[in-house]
């Protein structure tokens, strides 16, 4: 995300009500989970044990017990001290030690070099202009290993964020809903696979893109889906 106090403020408070009302996710998307375990990405190896993982914006840590199952080291970022408090203790009563720091897509508090997955799920469309988010993919590859992979989703185009969504630039989008509570929030919408490989490309070799989408009933979850190595 990029760096808004009051943004920041509004996932601290969205997520402090999730847990309240116990509305957190335990599980993670099913699409991650197939690009960790399945056999679509080329030259993938599935060697997990005893390797790091790095969640960006890890939410409520649910991508964590899936991780911890594979015998990855987890590590994580979020936006406040109180979120990251709240996670900890959330993977902690699954019974996994999670190194989780107060950071940003563009300001990740941990060594180069130093993960052999990032994992960054609906989180980098929150860098509200061009140049930041060229700054946040390079901050995901310098953090990396050499060789390292990385994971990501972001907004597709059919999904329902971009309904009453005001074109205020650019790739860049406001959000209109009167029912998010990230209405007038700016967000970096790539627009198209050819976009993505043109950013990711600054920064990563072997890009690749893929896509999921589905239409719960009334509303469209619609992500693109990309891959690449440092």
């Amino acid at each position: 995300m990029s760096q808004n106090t009051d943004a920041y403020e509004k996932w601290t408070k969205t997520y402090r009500a999730f847990l309240k009302n116990r509305k957190t996710l335990n599980w993670p998307p099913t699409p991650l989970v197939r690009m960790f375990m399945g056999n679509y990405i080329p030259n993938h190896v599935r060697d997990f044990a005893g390797k790091k993982v790095l969640d960006v914006g890890c939410g409520t840590g649910n991508n964590m017990g899936f991780f911890g199952m594979l015998g990855l080291e987890l590590y994580g970022t979020e936006v406040s001290d109180e979120l990251c408090d709240l996670t900890r203790k959330m993977v902690a009563d699954l019974g996994l030690s999670l190194d989780i720091r107060t950071g940003f897509n563009r300001q990740i508090p941990f060594l180069s070099d130093f993960f052999d997955y990032l994992v960054s799920w609906n989180v980098i469309h929150y860098e509200n202009n061009e140049k930041d988010m060229i700054e946040a993919i390079a901050e995901y590859a310098r953090v990396l290993k050499p060789g390292g992979r990385m994971f990501l989703s972001t907004t597709g185009p059919k999904h329902m964020i971009l309904k009453n969504a005001e074109i205020v630039g650019p790739h860049l989008y406001k959000v209109g809903r009167e029912d998010d509570f990230r209405k007038g929030e700016v967000f970096f919408y790539f627009d198209s696979p050819e976009y993505i490989k043109y950013y990711f490309s600054k920064s990563f070799k072997d890009v690749m893109v893929g896509t999921v989408s589905d239409f719960m009933f009334t509303e469209w979850q619609d992500y693109f889906l990309v891959t690449a190595v440092k």
